[in-house]
């Protein structure tokens, strides 16, 4: 058993090999290894994998009454609960409760006032890296930066709310400072290609010893608010249909130009805290593209029917037996990652559902 171990699942063997592998002990905290196994071990869990759910149906009252889903051998089934929750991520939550149409839902569940789908919002800010050059630093200092830790991240909020010169006081961001993960293999990958073209030989060598022993990558990642637009939303699209015969989503996407704004100043503080710390190759890059990975909103919470979708405790204002848990929920990132509000919240609506059962 190696050290720290607990509920069953061994502590961390330090390999390296954590990020887009998975994890022999068990430490990794997936979903999986951290929850889905004690759910299912506890016999009041059962995982329906390669199931694809296309509707919810809903009764005269406006509760929803049935789960219908195609089963991997593509057949048509039906479920019934008490309770249903949804966790599709903001994107295709939008899209289930769009598509799922009902006597009391006449454009979707839960959407009587157009709110399903709109709110969309992702996390805005920056990205950019520099590298530590060995020959720079002391014998001591390369020492401590060729060590090999796992996800070496610090999070800066030193601007977290700050007086711009033109704009004023306003909310800025988290500034995420981490080293390039140690997997030899993604950073590797990484000299395959050099401009569009294939590294080959002498050239791929060369640019491998460069990489694996010659210096060490500090990345930053900057996170501030998407602030929410109209035209950033998700609908169904009326002539592109799935391979079960559903609409997919049509996505708009639209950003705020104050966003970009606050993104490039961080970014600016950014860099001049890596020139600081002896850093050479510095870029950065401040965009409206949103990353797809971090989407939340769609499905937002508030008091207001009028203007949410949720009640403040992720219930459809308009089906009390529904629940929405991913960051659909969110009317703001917060300038922060989303992950561990998901988590937070998908407990605490847990212990509400609990609670109302």
């Amino acid at each position: 058993i190696l050290p720290y171990a607990d509920k069953g699942r061994s502590g961390c063997s330090y390999s390296g090999y954590c990020g887009s592998y998975g994890c022999s002990t068990g430490a990794k905290g997936s979903s999986r290894a951290a929850l889905l196994d004690d759910a299912v071990a506890g016999g009041k869990c059962k995982i329906k994998p390669n199931c694809k759910v296309y509707r919810l149906e809903s009764d005269t009252s406006g509760k929803v009454s049935a789960v219908h889903y195609y089963d991997r051998l593509g057949l048509a089934r039906k479920v019934t609960a008490k309770m249903y929750v949804v966790a599709c991520q903001p994107i295709e939550s939008a899209r289930l409760l769009l598509e799922s149409t009902g006597p009391k839902h006449p454009n979707g569940l839960g959407n009587r006032y157009d709110q399903v789908g709109k709110n969309l919002i992702f996390s805005s800010g920056a990205v950019g890296s520099s590298r530590f050059r060995f020959k720079d630093f002391t014998a001591v200092q390369v020492a401590e930066l060729k060590v090999q830790g796992l996800f070496e991240n610090r999070g800066l909020q030193d601007w977290y709310i700050f007086n711009h010169p033109k704009l004023g006081r306003i909310k800025g961001g988290t500034i995420d400072l981490l080293f390039r993960h140690a997997n030899p293999i993604s950073r590797a990958h990484r000299r395959k290609w050099n401009d569009g073209i294939l590294n080959w030989g002498t050239k791929l060598k060369n640019g491998l010893k460069e990489e694996l022993t010659e210096g060490k990558d500090l990345k930053f990642e900057i996170f501030c608010d998407w602030t929410p637009v109209d035209n950033c939303n998700v609908a169904l699209d009326k002539q592109v249909k799935d391979k079960w015969g559903s609409p997919v989503a049509k996505v708009k996407l639209d950003a705020h130009p104050h966003d970009l704004k606050v993104a490039r100043y961080l970014a600016d503080k950014t860099e001049n805290l890596l020139k600081h710390l002896g850093t050479v190759n510095i870029e950065s890059n401040v965009s409206a593209e949103p990353p797809s990975n971090l989407v939340a909103g769609g499905c937002r919470f508030g008091v207001n029917p009028e203007r949410s979708v949720l009640d403040p405790d992720c219930r459809s204002h308009f089906a009390e037996n529904l629940f929405v848990t991913d960051s659909s929920f969110m009317p703001t990132g917060g300038s922060i990652t989303y992950t561990w509000t998901i988590y937070a919240n998908a407990l605490r609506v847990a212990e509400k559902i609990i609670a109302q059962l």
